[in-house]
């Protein structure tokens, strides 16, 4: 009897091993598929990076991996990089998808340059205006020390403190960007004597300046007319001028 419940014991413990292992077995990963959209030409190398670090997690047991870990630790190898998925197959695979983010603007806080994309997220630290990708001046962005916080973290959005500001800029960063040849420096005013008074200046890369006022509204329209009145200017190396709205609607650029 008493060898009989011993014999009982050990199957059972062998039947434990056996199913233990089999359910590490059945949930290893063994693949890991990364789809990864980057920049041509850009020297972050995004996809080796992120290749290497998820390497870290084949043969672990699917089941207890944590995505929300994999998409954190993958943020952290590099600003430029942007999470879009992270998924498990069952049983034993992981598909990531990941695309690299573009530098847009450049911004100056004290003596340092930081990069930023189009949605003003903070991607590197840098120690000129050169695009990563084409090596062309950046647009710099050039904003009040008191209007939005100067710490800035590589991998956080660029925080201003009037959140309007940020909205109708995220608005029309785009259109900003796609004249990086043209503009050479953006300048947000927000307040002027304690009011409001929300301006964009566009410089522009040979000399002659325009000053959008009440930026707040209509402005892509602003911008839009701004942009077609300077490339017909004849002289574009320099002089002022203001870009208004009416009050029957028109926007007019003047000096």
């Amino acid at each position: 009897m008493k060898y009989k419940k011993l014999l009982i014991l050990i199957t059972c413990l062998l039947f434990v091993t056996v199913a233990v292992f089999c359910f590490v077995s059945a949930f290893r990963v063994t693949g890991i598929e990364l789809s990864a959209v980057t920049i041509s030409a850009s020297n972050e190398n995004v996809s080796e990076k992120c290749q290497t670090e998820l390497k870290k997690y084949e043969g672990k047991n699917l089941i207890f991996v944590s995505t929300n870990d994999i998409e954190s630790n993958l943020k952290k190898l590099s600003g430029y990089i942007e999470v879009e998925s992270v998924e498990k197959d069952y049983p034993n695979r992981l598909i990531v998808k990941i695309k690299e983010k573009k530098e847009s603007f450049v911004i100056k806080n004290g003596n340092d340059y930081f990069a930023l994309d189009t949605n003003f997220c903070v991607l590197s630290k840098k120690d000129n205006l050169k695009n990563n990708v084409d090596g062309k001046d950046n647009i710099l962005l050039e904003v009040s020390v008191a209007d939005y916080s100067t710490n800035l973290i590589v991998g956080e959005t660029l925080r201003f403190f009037d959140s309007k500001t940020q909205s109708y800029l995220n608005e029309v960063s785009s259109l900003l960007y796609s004249n990086r040849s043209n503009i050479s420096k953006v300048t947000i005013s927000v307040k002027k004597d304690g009011a409001e008074y929300k301006t964009l200046t566009l410089t522009m890369k040979e000399g002659v300046c325009f000053k959008i006022l009440k930026a707040n509204e209509q402005t892509e329209l602003k911008i839009n007319k701004t942009l077609e009145f300077y490339q017909n200017l004849s002289n574009k190396g320099a002089g002022e001028y203001v870009t208004v709205l009416e009050n029957n609607g028109n926007v007019t650029v003047k000096q």
